[in-house]
């Protein structure tokens, strides 16, 4: 005999019972039916949230790409100005060299590689796609290298400030002015026969004939080394002018400045006479450079003529 499964409905109601018979295949059924319901409810959820999720990866991709386009667009327009910059950099660097006498800075030492990036194939950004960061990296190792040059420029311009200062700082004490103001020339810097001893002998210097008593002064600023009396030379001055510079004084009849002293260009520092080994009064004028004798006219300028109110 088959037994089944019987549902009993009761409303209190009505008083009334109602009575449903259930067999125990159409409860598996039933079962079997819910779980398959429940697993289709499931698999439309996961698939649904796996696309809201991919959905939103995507929507955080592209903005991301849009930020990394900016960034490499900013960091080309950054390059671009800079290598503009520096550029007109060197470029003012190498005529200031030009105008200083000094060699400009070797290209090997400037060429560092600096190349440039074309960001128009990364129209369309993607963060998978390799080339965009290599992209991002190329810009920051030639922003590294710009730095670099930068920096190299900077201490270029450091050293030309230096070498101005001190060219402008040797001007002062360039033996640029005639000893003698009115003075007139007579022997040069050449070989001569002696006046006194009669043989033929290289002429270290300049002479300057004038009356005794004419002011000598000082032709660029310096140290006085030795003021005094100087066998041949008689009443004696010599004066370290700095930079390799020395200028001498023979023959003075009066000496005005003393060993030590600091004279200034322009500054009267004795007067002219006869003493020594001279036949006639006049200064005898020496210029040295770095120990060696020159020839004096080759740094005083014969038109110019100083003038002297002491």
């Amino acid at each position: 005999m088959r037994k089944n499964a019987r549902l009993i409905y009761i409303d209190t109601n009505k008083s009334q019972i109602k009575q449903f018979n259930i067999s125990f295949p159409k409860i598996f059924l039933g079962i079997v039916l819910f779980i398959f319901l429940i697993g289709i409810a499931l698999k439309i959820s996961s698939d649904l949230m796996i696309r809201l999720n991919h959905n939103s990866k995507i929507a955080r991709l592209r903005k991301e790409n849009l930020i990394l386009q900016k960034q490499i667009e900013m960091q080309a327009e950054k390059i671009a100005f800079l290598r503009e910059q520096i550029d007109q950099i060197e470029k003012l660097d190498d005529e200031i060299r030009m105008h200083l006498d000094m060699p400009p800075i070797a290209e090997d030492v400037r060429e560092v590689g600096i190349g440039g990036s074309d960001i128009s194939q990364f129209s369309s950004l993607d963060l998978d796609n390799p080339g965009v960061q290599a992209a991002i990296t190329n810009n920051n190792i030639i922003l590294d290298r710009l730095e670099r040059e930068i920096k190299l420029e900077s201490e270029s311009f450091k050293k030309l400030l230096t070498t101005v200062e001190r060219k402008k700082d040797s001007l002062r004490f360039l033996p640029a002015l005639k000893p003698v103001p009115g003075g007139r020339e007579t022997d040069g810097f050449r070989k001569r026969r002696h006046p006194i001893l009669g043989r033929i002998m290289m002429h270290w210097g300049q002479d300057f004939a004038a009356n005794r008593g004419t002011p000598v002064i000082a032709p660029a600023d310096g140290y006085v080394t030795f003021a005094g009396r100087n066998g041949a030379y008689g009443l004696f001055i010599s004066i370290d002018h700095k930079y390799g510079y020395e200028t001498r004084y023979g023959h003075l009849q009066k000496i005005y400045v003393r060993k030590g002293q600091f004279v200034k260009r322009g500054d009267k520092i004795g007067e002219v006479g006869n003493t020594g080994r001279s036949t006639a009064p006049h200064l005898h004028y020496e210029v040295r450079y770095k120990g060696k004798p020159v020839d004096p006219r080759e740094y005083y300028f014969p038109d110019i003529e100083f003038s002297w109110n002491n």
